[in-house]
């Protein structure tokens, strides 16, 4: 039976044997960390939420205060690895549940009302949307947006054979994971 100091630590033995070693990883005072799907969900509520009141209300600041605290905080809550997808998401993610709300809200003509109201209403919260992406790009840029971007482009570059490598066509070499070509 292992008892658990106070501290968090293990009585047993962790890693390479050493008695009193944590299993856990260090967390660096983030209690939450979001995968992407996650945050991606987080924004999804979030911005509905604002955009839905917003409509309601009658008070289009609480749409852009919405899109501002959603992607601050799935750029804050996401893992370092998932942080392109939060990077690229919020834009597209606020114009489709915006698209939405206001075919949910419309009165009248529907088809008028919805791009009327789609195009006031982003007319209305530019400069949150500006801000928002703003600072979830800062966000994101310190806690590793760079390294994702690398690993993007090196997983790009990794499925074409480069010259001078010592690969050439015919020669025989393939990619790992792509079959032989057919003769």
């Amino acid at each position: 039976m292992r008892g658990t100091a106070a501290n968090g630590q293990t009585g047993a033995a962790g890693k390479g044997g050493e008695p009193g070693v944590s299993r856990r990883a260090p967390q660096r005072g983030r209690w939450i960390q979001l995968t992407g799907r996650g945050a991606v969900f987080v924004m999804f509520a979030v911005f509905s939420l604002g955009l839905l009141g917003a409509s309601w209300l009658t008070w289009p600041v609480l749409a852009g205060g919405a899109f501002v605290i959603g992607s601050m905080a799935a750029a804050w809550y996401t893992r370092p690895g998932d942080l392109l997808t939060v990077a690229v998401t919020p834009p597209l993610l606020f114009c489709v549940i915006l698209v939405g709300v206001k075919a949910l809200t419309a009165t009248g003509n529907a088809v008028i009302a919805l791009a009327e109201g789609t195009a006031i209403t982003l007319a209305g919260v530019a400069p949150w949307l500006f801000a928002g992406m703003a600072l979830s790009l800062i966000i994101a840029w310190t806690r590793g947006l760079p390294e994702c971007v690398r690993e993007l482009r090196r997983d790009l570059q990794g499925n074409h054979a480069r010259p001078g490598a010592g690969s050439r066509p015919g020669s025989g070499s393939t990619t790992p994971g792509v079959p032989p070509p057919r003769r």
